[in-house]
Order: C-alpha cells, then structure tokens, then sequence
C-alpha cells in the first residue's frame, strides 16, 4: 500500500471514529458498524486505486510522446547536419572497405565508388575420336585422335559503380587456348541505370541474342554451349544497348545497336574504308517471365540450383539484321558444298560479307524443384546482295545462288539433381540433343548428342563436370565450342574443373 492509499485510508476511519465516538453502542452494534464502515472504505480505495492507476498511465503515455517527438526532432537534426557533405567529410573523412562477397572488393564507406576482382577458370581435358570418313578428308587419308589438356577459359574481371550505383563498370580479360593463351580484352562496358524501365550500356559486349549465349561461362549445363549457337549467335559486337525491365520486372527487353555482329575489332578511322562495315547491325530481344516468385532473376544459372518451389518459366523471342559490308571480323556462314571428296551432302564455310542477314528464334526455359529444361530454335535468312555484280560476295562465288536462302536448328537441353541421401543439391546429370538443317537438302542434316553429369563441389564456383557427344556432320568448326573440323563425325568426350572467386 503506498503513502496515498495508507493516507486515505488514515483519514476515512478517523473520520469513521468520530461520526460514531459520542455514544457507546452496544457491542453487537458496534460490530456490525464497523464493518460497515469497512467495507465502504475499501470500496472507496479501490475507487481511487483504479483512478490513480488511470492517471499513471496518461502520465507515462505523455511522457513516451514526448520524448519520441524528442528524438524525432534530434533525428532531424542530425540528418540536416550530415546534409553538409563538407561538414561530414570533416566530421568522418571518407575510408575504404576491403573484404569479399562474389568476388573480392573495395568500397568507400559513402557508397559511391566500388570495385570488385574475380578470377574464372575452367581446366579441361578433352578426347576427340575423329571418325574415319569425315567428309573434309581426302579419300583414304586418316586423322589421328586429339587427345589432352587446356585452360578452356581463363577470365580477369573487375567490375563496380563509381560516383553513383546506378553507374556500373564491367571489364574482363581473357588467357586461353582459342587465343593462343594470348592476354586480352575481351569485354569492355559501361552501364547507366535511368530507372529499371530504362538502362543504356555502351562498349564491347556479348550481344542478346540467343538464352545461351547470354548464360554466364560459370553457369552451363554441359561442359560447353550447343554447337547450333556457334552458328546462329550473334557473338560479340562494339556500340550501344538499351534495355530494362517492365511490368514489375515480368518482361525483360535489349536492343543492341552495334558495327556488327561478331565484329568487335571494327574501327570508324582506317587506311581502308572497306574495313569498317558502315551499316549497323541491329538486334531485338524479349523475354516474358511467364511463372515464377522472382521475376528476372529465375535463371541465373541453366541448372536449377536454387531449387524453386514453385514453377519458373521464360519465354522469349529475338531478331537480329546485319547488313555485312567489309567487316573485319564476319560471321561464319556454312553452306552445300557439292566439290568436296565424299560428294553431296557436305559443307563448307564462307563469311557474311556483301549479304543481309536475318536471324529470328524463341526461347523457352523452366525449372522446378531439381529440374530444368532449356530449348531455342532458330531460322536465319541470307540476302546476297552482290550476286553476280562486283565486288562479289564470297557466298555467291561458293554457291552461285543469288536468291534468298534459308537454313534453321537448335537445341533442346534438360538436367535433373538426383535425390540421392548425402548427395541432395550435388549430384546432376544433364542431356542435350541438337540440330542444324536446310543447309543442303541432299543431307540429313548435322546432328550433336550430348549426356553429361556435373558434381557441385562448392555451388557454381567449384564445380567439375563431365560430358561425351556424339558428333554427326558437324556445319561448323569452332575451337571454343570443341568442334575440330567442319563436316566431322567425331565422338568427344571432355571433363572440366571449374573454380571460380
């Protein structure tokens, strides 16, 4: 009981004796008003118990205001004092962080500025089985088999934002065996963001135009990309993209304006006008992220590593024209060869230049719980421009066929992470098959079939992966894509270590 209760009650039986102290009742009687009186005085203190619990709430709620509305006022305060870039500048000078998160970094404590390092490397071992009658061969002459070590790719990159993040920076540097393990450039961009809508690189890029080719080296399905891609990409190219995403992030869209498409080295001041393709090339790209939780950012990786619980889909459709005009670096064009050794049905290759080309396809991709499955399709169109008139286009000297042509293929790939105890998110094995047809209609077309299974060491980073294809007249040689010759028929089996930070 505190000091007010104990004075009221104090105070109510003095009175109490009082009222009832002139006359000595009889005993009975005094008993009973006693209590009474007792009982009104408890009343009347837990009446004024409930009152003074009253007033201590409003005066504890007063209190909680004010001093809300105090640090509300001193927040203020401080925020218009570190306004003053100048005062805090002097107030907490500007340092740097250092540490790592998908690649090592340094950033200013403000934000403003940020540059990250990673390193990528792929080491492989390949066998190449040639077989006996490929078509490229002069009758009765073997190849031997290919059989040994590469650095499929080694990649520098570093990467950040500077005086704003919306600004960001991208440049890589390339040591391997399709460079002769030369060191150079091979990306080289930047990136302003206006708002997600709206975002403009300008620079060397990997052009937009097929799902695989947009894929990060870190992140396929098989050791190496469907041969059909070294055919119908678009490569790199020089200039400008503009891009963004719309409709809370559900459609992603590129427009790639470049000098050309594989034609990153071009230059506008040269001895030689030729060698500068003054037609741009131009390419559309858009994907509708049809299913999934995280629109945009469903399939960073072809495997299903983030194991979605809810189904994710993409669809997707490009184009791309190139007016190829004297450019230094042209597009590989495969085409019927009726001359060589083995007669109809082979192919040789010749480049771009004096044509215009038209490439369409779609894409579509899901992924489910461990499972996931990629598929493109292509068709390009050939214009020879200059059949038959000088300059001639080297397509024309081949073919003789001055009229529009057309040839088509893709590639359907699917992998699923075996739900072996111990192994959960580890163990994947992965399938793809692929064509390329319309090339020569004396042909079955070329045909690629590939089976693999990947282990996850550490995620994507540290992965190893094996794979073996079977390779059926092959329209293209690529030593990227692993393809030794055109028109072979080859068994390739590879395995590959990566480890990336």
């Amino acid at each position: 009981m505190n000091r007010l209760a104990r004075t009221l009650v104090g105070t109510w039986m003095a009175l109490a004796l009082v009222t009832t102290g002139t006359a000595a009742p009889p005993a009975g009687a005094t008993s009973a008003a006693n209590e009474d009186n007792l009982a009104v005085l408890e009343a009347i203190y837990a009446a004024q118990q409930k009152r003074l619990g009253e007033l201590e709430r409003q005066v504890a709620a007063v209190v909680q205001d004010a001093d809300a509305a105090r640090i509300a006022a001193m927040k203020r305060q401080i925020r218009e004092v570190l306004s003053d870039a100048e005062f805090r500048e002097s107030l907490v000078p500007t340092t740097t962080q250092v540490g790592y998160d998908k690649g090592f970094y340094i950033k200013t404590t403000d934000d403003r500025f940020s540059l990250r390092v990673s390193w990528i490397a792929q080491f492989r071992w390949t066998h190449y089985g040639t077989g006996s009658r490929n078509r490229y061969l002069t009758p009765r002459l073997e190849r031997d088999d290919r059989t040994g070590f590469d650095f499929a790719r080694l990649r520098l990159r570093f990467y950040g934002h500077a005086w704003d993040p919306d600004l960001t920076y991208f440049f890589s540097f390339t040591h391997a065996a399709n460079t002769r393990y030369d060191v150079r450039p091979i990306y080289a961009w930047l990136n302003y963001r206006f708002c997600d809508a709206f975002q403009v690189s300008v620079g060397e890029m990997r052009l937009a135009s097929t799902r695989a080719q947009t894929s990060a080296i870190t992140r396929y399905q098989l050791v190496e990309l469907p041969f059909s891609d070294a055919v119908f990409g678009a490569g790199v190219g020089l200039g400008v993209r503009m891009w963004g995403r719309l409709f809370d992030r559900r459609i992603t869209w590129y427009l790639d304006v470049v000098n050309a498409m594989n034609s990153p080295a071009n230059r506008t001041i040269t001895n030689d006008p030729a060698e500068l393709d003054n037609s741009p090339a131009i390419l559309l790209r858009v994907i509708w992220h049809a299913l999934g939780d995280n629109p945009g950012k469903e399939f960073p990786n072809q495997s299903d590593t983030a194991f979605h619980e809810s189904p994710a889909l993409d669809l997707g459709v490009h184009y791309w024209f190139d007016d190829d005009e004297g450019t230094a670096f042209t597009s590989r064009i495969p085409f019927a060869n009726p001359n060589r050794q083995w007669g109809q049905g082979a192919f040789g290759l010749t480049n771009s230049n004096g044509m215009q080309v038209h490439t369409v396809g779609y894409e579509a991709a899901f992924q489910y719980r461990g499972f996931a499955a990629v598929s493109e399709f292509h068709v390009r169109f050939l214009d020879p421009r200059r059949a038959g008139r000088r300059p001639f286009t080297p397509w024309w000297l081949m073919t003789r066929e001055g009229d529009t042509t057309s040839f088509y293929g893709g590639y359907l790939q699917m992998g699923y992470f075996l739900p072996i105890p111990g192994l959960e998110r580890k163990l994947e094995i992965a399938a793809r098959v692929e064509g390329v047809g319309g090339i020569d209609p004396g042909n079955q077309g070329s045909w690629m079939y590939t089976a693999g299974v990947n282990y996850f060491i550490h995620g994507e980073k540290v992965k190893l992966q094996a794979d073996i294809s079977k390779i059926e007249e092959s329209p293209i040689s690529s030593g990227t894509y692993g393809i030794a010759n055109v028109n072979d028929k080859a068994i390739l089996a590879r395995v590959q270590l990566q480890v990336a930070f």
